[in-house]
């Protein structure tokens, strides 16, 4: 038995939608909305993921290997392409862009 079957029961039992049930089927269909999008924007993201190149790993580290300990070392200081390393000991000069220790001087005690 449907309510179209018996007259007058639609309007007793109110088929008509109310102010505040037409606000939350509204806000329904704007949180639709609002995952429809959301889940298109994550297949989206994923797909810009996958399709970006690997960035390059970071260049390798190069020491020295002096063999100096950080308590060692008094000063240090650069000077266009030479960097001087004063220790306890010794005086080493490096010629930085290539890596190279170009003196190591002990000094008088």
């Amino acid at each position: 038995m449907t309510n179209e079957n018996v007259p007058g029961l639609s309007a007793q039992l109110g088929d008509e939608a109310t102010a505040g049930q037409k606000k939350l089927l509204r806000l329904v269909y704007i949180m639709g909305i609002v995952l429809v999008l959301l889940f298109l924007g994550l297949i989206g993201g994923i797909i810009w993921k996958a399709a970006r190149p690997k960035p390059a790993p970071p260049p390798d580290v190069l020491t020295l290997g002096l063999g100096l300990k950080s308590g060692d070392i008094r000063a240090v200081s650069v000077d266009g392409n030479t960097m001087v390393i004063t220790t306890m000991v010794e005086i080493v000069v490096i010629d930085v862009p290539k890596r190279k220790v170009l003196l190591r001087e002990p000094l008088a005690q």
